[in-house]
């Protein structure tokens, strides 16, 4: 089971006008890795401690120190951009988590399995 998610996403560096063309130049990509192994994501709690660490990472990423309206505008596009490529690893990861404890309480609750019988 992975104990961090990794997400990639595009920021707009700088955008040139809209008339000349709509597509952002000086677009960085960038990846993140988010460790959550002292989490329980199999609790809301848990769920909700990543996504902080998530939003967290995803603003310090995205900030990028403008405050006119087009910088603004980037650092918004950046972290939604960024949200929605995090998310599906989210998912997964407590995906994986409750699978993980399902498992865990099937192999514990069989006291007559093999595993569990001595000298078997």
């Amino acid at each position: 089971m992975r104990n961090s998610i990794i997400f990639a996403a595009a920021a707009a560096a700088l955008a040139i006008p809209a008339a000349a063309s709509a597509t952002p130049i000086n677009q960085v990509e960038f990846e993140e890795v988010i460790d959550h192994k002292d989490l329980d994501l199999t609790t809301r709690d848990g769920v909700t401690r990543l996504d902080d660490r998530v939003r967290t990472k995803i603003n310090q990423m995205c900030r990028n120190g403008g405050r006119d309206s087009a910088s603004i505008r980037l650092e918004r596009e950046c972290r939604t951009s960024a949200l929605a490529a995090a998310q599906p690893e989210v998912r997964v990861a407590v995906a994986q988590a409750n699978a993980e404890r399902a498992r865990f309480a099937a192999n514990t609750s069989n006291p007559a399995s093999d595993a569990a019988t001595p000298g078997a």
